[in-house]
């Protein structure tokens, strides 16, 4: 993930570094370290255009005069040359290596040497793009488990290039810090380095809109201390009236509140320290005020969403234009297999959006307490209707690999679930939108669903129905998950409201918040939802304060 700016990319997650972020994550790194015993040597593992060497270079020379040597790695030749060049004509007094070679084979060959600064964007390749052989083969070297991005690669082998009083600044992805897969590289960190700062870019379109990047700043060592980790959060938010107009991110990167760039978007600032250490836990901000705001929500909480049923996403085809859709008219009507679907379409606070009807065609049953696919002989239309795509179907290899039937749904979760009553909810999401469901329609992947165990009060249901769509919970999530993606949408996924806090629901105002939610789905129309929010927010709100 390497950016300069979002028009100019390069194959395999690269684009390159932008000067601002640059230079900002230089004058980082000469605050930490800033005491030289002879010649300084830099390292960018994944040099591009030289940006990032620029910026530390310049950022060196104002509290160095001792000789400086710069090593970067490309394994594009020609832009390894242009970079060597560029960096000459700019740094004639500065020994400059740009090597044509893979940075992580180096390393593992012993041929890098150490260094005083490691500054890097290392290229962002998710585990589907780089194959999962290579994926598998990076993980074992690492000792990592689960998915990885390339860039987890880099940051490991940070401890290889690093002098023990060196230091290091990288700009990678923000998924690592609250993802479940990322645990593995958070552990990794927090046992092998001592992180000095984050920095969570959030959904401020430094780069493109599709990955929100962050920086961390670290040395060699341990994380022993959380709130000796310094915190940085910035997202854009439209709820807040700003302090002043400024130029660009970093201008107030220091400063706390909310503060409006030159086209209008406005972004919150938030100051802290790191929230936990603790192994599996999301790495997210934390401030004297918000740690109290935590502590009242822990003191009301009851039960968490884990505790009402398992959560699970929806459906996945893996070939939706086949599989689903809302034009099954005509002759597709007769089609057998066809089944109600829930999509984001539906989604609603409380009750759902009936206006979009789509169906699917579904692949799977129970037998003998087993999920099995249908035999597609006994359902001549079906069977016709999905020969017209068996080019398609046929074709996806890991279906065939699996030893799966070549017409069947990839994951089409279990068949005997759906008839439960359960509690829906969208995947991507401004808002939270939760509503309950109790017509055994299957659940699409853009939506996950709450599984509701038998035993479960309708009390707690209708409770974790007013949580959910509160605007405490928006607070909540923000604060503890902290995963916006773009335009202020929220990830609401199973790691996430798994944790969701449910209050003893015997008390009176759980009681009203529960009748609320009731009258709700007695009068069962979008009216009544805006009739009655904004009091259920506030009791919402009072209940966990």
């Amino acid at each position: 993930m390497r950016y300069e700016n979002t028009n100019k990319k390069k194959e395999n997650g690269i684009v390159y570094t932008p000067v601002k972020i640059a230079d900002y994550l230089a004058s980082e790194l000469v605050k930490y370290k800033y005491i030289f015993n002879n010649t300084i040597r830099i390292l960018d593992p994944a040099v591009g255009s030289g940006e990032l060497l620029i910026a530390i270079i310049r950022a060196v020379m104002k509290i160095s005069n001792l000789p400086i040597e710069a090593v970067g790695y490309e394994t594009d030749s020609n832009v390894c040359v242009k970079t060597q060049e560029r960096l000459k004509k700019i740094f004639p007094d500065v020994l400059i290596e740009i090597r044509n070679e893979d940075f992580l084979c180096a390393v593992e060959e012993s041929k890098t040497g150490l260094f005083d600064y490691v500054i890097a964007n290392p290229p962002y390749v998710r585990t589907q793009v780089m194959g999962s052989d290579r994926a598998q083969e990076i993980s074992a070297k690492l000792g990592l488990k689960g998915m990885i991005d390339i860039y987890y690669a880099f940051l490991v082998y940070a401890k290889n290039v690093l002098k023990d009083d060196g230091m290091a600044g990288y700009i990678t992805s923000n998924k690592f810090l609250t993802i479940k897969s990322g645990e593995a590289i958070r552990n990794y960190i927090l046992n092998n380095y001592r992180i000095h700062k984050i920095v969570d870019l959030g959904d401020t379109k430094l780069f493109s809109a599709s990955v929100l990047p962050c920086i961390i700043v670290f040395s060699k060592g341990k994380t022993i201390n959380k709130d000796k980790v310094t915190f940085t959060s910035v997202y854009q938010s439209n709820d807040k009236l700003p302090k002043k107009k400024i130029n660009d991110v970093f201008e107030v990167i220091h400063e706390t509140g909310c503060f409006e760039i030159m086209d209008g978007r406005r972004y919150v600032y938030q100051q802290g320290v790191l929230q936990s250490i603790d192994k599996g836990h999301c790495w997210n901000i934390i401030s004297n005020d918000i740690q109290k705001w935590v502590s009242k929500v822990e003191n009301n909480t009851w039960r968490r969403f884990s505790d009402i049923g398992k959560i699970r996403v929806g459906i996945k085809t893996t070939a939706d234009n086949v599989f689903i859709g809302d034009k099954w008219d005509g002759k597709k009507s007769e089609i057998e297999l066809l089944k109600p679907l829930i999509t984001h379409r539906n989604a609603g606070q409380i009750l759902a959006n009936t206006s979009k009807q789509w169906k699917v065609l579904y692949t799977h049953t129970v037998k003998n307490g087993k999920k099995v696919a249908y035999n597609i002989e006994k359902y001549p239309r079906a069977k016709e209707y999905l020969l017209e795509h068996y080019e398609q179907l046929a074709g996806r290899n890991y279906i065939s690999k699996a030893h799966r039937n070549w017409y069947e749904i990839w994951v089409p979760q279990n068949p005997e679930s759906w008839k439960h009553r359960k509690i829906v909810f969208r995947d991507i999401s401004e808002k939270p939108q939760f509503w309950i469901d109790e017509s055994g329609a299957i659940v699409n992947g853009d939506c996950y669903w709450i599984d509701i165990s038998p035993n479960v009060r309708d009390e707690v249901i209708y409770l974790a129905l007013a949580v959910a769509n509160s605007s405490f919970i928006e607070k909540y999530y923000d604060v503890k998950f902290n995963t916006k993606l773009y335009s202020g949408k929220r990830r609401y996924m199973s790691q996430y409201v798994e944790q969701f806090p449910i209050p003893f629901y015997d008390t009176e105002l759980a009681q009203r918040a529960i009748n609320l939610v009731k009258t709700i789905i007695a009068e069962n129309s979008p009216k009544a939802v805006s009739n009655y929010k904004d009091e259920l927010d506030e009791i919402v709100e009072k209940i966990f304060s």
